[in-house]
């Protein structure tokens, strides 16, 4: 009988040993994976932070593009969000001449239903030329917005995204009444549209 016992003793210690090893052996490759998993996440993020830098990078060029080329005051980008549940307005990208109150503050989480009518037109028109915002601008808020701003004209162009739905729209305001003409704006503003639209980081 004791020689029994010491077996089985013997038997449980070669187990017990046995299913430790397993365990941190187990325990070890989790801990791969994880850090793995770890590595492989801060490297999606690098990229994806890395991508969104040179995207904005080429945005920005482009609004101060437009700036210089329609001689405008200010020119930013209207951004719907979020996405695929679109309620609100927002500015991100915006450039300025020197002394040009900005947008990006007055613009910023914005209800679309209290400017209802002027978000409808957005989404819809490609191209908006708007030479006197009082009297071309029906949307009250809309109008209050930019006038208080010292907006007098405005040219708004739509941004698509490869499924042609709305993803923004590009405002060039001009605070007096030299504004360039209607042929002139548009392939400047389309050129711009053409190389925005398709990389325009989400407004988070």
């Amino acid at each position: 009988m004791e020689y029994l016992a010491a077996i089985i003793t013997a038997i449980g210690t070669i187990v017990t040993t046995v299913l430790s090893i397993y365990m941190k052996s187990t325990q070890k490759s989790r801990e791969k994976v994880t850090d793995l998993k770890i590595e492989a996440f801060k490297s999606e993020q690098e990229a994806k932070y890395k991508r969104r830098n040179d995207s904005s990078s080429i945005v920005f060029g482009e609004l101060w593009n437009v700036l210089y080329l329609l001689k405008a005051d200010r020119v930013y980008i209207v951004q719907p969000h979020p996405l695929g549940n679109e309620c609100m307005l927002s500015v991100y990208y915006e450039v300025k001449r020197k002394g040009v109150e900005g947008m990006r503050e007055k613009i910023h989480s914005l209800k679309m239903a209290e400017v209802a009518k002027f978000s409808a037109d957005m989404s819809k028109n490609l191209f908006m030329y708007i030479s006197n915002i009082d009297e071309q601008v029906d949307d009250r808020y809309a109008k209050a917005l930019l006038s208080s701003c010292g907006c007098h004209a405005a040219i708004i162009k739509r941004l698509n995204d490869n499924k042609y739905d709305w993803v923004g729209s590009i405002f060039v305001e001009f605070t007096h009444e030299n504004i360039p003409a209607e042929n002139e704006a548009r392939p400047i503003l389309h050129d711009a549209a053409m190389n925005i639209q398709y990389l325009l980081p989400e407004y988070k």
